[in-house]
C-alpha cells in the first residue's frame, strides 16, 4: 500500500471518528443522577429517533396548571431490545416517568423507567413496565434477549 493511500485511509477514520463522537453527548453532562424526578401525566407523543428518543407527556402541577415534560430514552434499537414497542403507548394513556432531572432546569428528564398506570381511560391494577434501564429483568424482555441476562 503507497503512502497516499495510507494517509487517505487514516484521515477517513478521522473523519468517522469525529462524527461519531459529536453525534453522541454523556447523559450526566445534561441531567443531574442527584435529583431524581417522579412524574405522571398524560402521555403526548412519542419520537423514535437517534441518537435518543423522546417522550412527551402533559403533568398537571399542584396548582392545576399543565405543563409540557420530555423524557429522553435510549435510541429505537435499545427500546425494541427491551420489549417496548410503538403500539404500547397511545396518546391519552396516563403514564409514570422514573428519571432524573436536567441540570439546566428545563422541563426535561432522563428516563429511567416508564411504566404505564392507565390505558382508555382505564386505571391498570398494577403499572406495566415498558422500559426500566439497569434492572435485572425488565417485564416484557423475553428470555435470553438482552446480553448477560437469563
Amino acid at each position: 500500500m503507497s503512502r497516499k493511500s495510507t494517509a487517505l485511509l487514516f484521515c477517513i477514520a478521522m473523519l468517522f471518528t469525529a462524527m461519531s463522537a459529536t453525534a453522541h453527548h454523556s447523559v450526566w453532562a445534561e441531567f443531574d443522577n442527584k435529583q431524581p424526578v417522579e412524574l405522571s401525566g398524560r402521555f403526548i407523543e412519542m419520537e423514535w429517533i437517534n441518537p435518543h428518543s423522546w417522550i412527551q407527556m402533559e403533568v398537571r402541577m399542584e396548582d392545576g396548571s399543565t405543563v409540557i415534560w420530555s423524557a429522553e430514552t435510549p435510541p429505537p434499537n435499545q427500546l425494541i431490545r427491551q420489549g417496548w414497542r410503538r403500539s404500547d403507548l397511545q396518546a391519552g394513556d396516563e403514564i409514570l416517568v422514573r428519571g432524573f432531572a436536567a441540570r439546566n432546569g428545563k422541563k426535561r428528564v432522563w428516563a429511567q423507567k416508564v411504566s404505564i398506570i392507565a390505558q382508555n381511560g382505564k386505571k391498570l391494577d398494577a403499572p406495566r413496565t415498558v422500559m426500566a434501564l439497569f434492572e435485572p429483568k425488565p417485564e416484557g424482555v423475553p428470555e435470553g434477549l438482552l446480553p448477560g441476562k437469563n
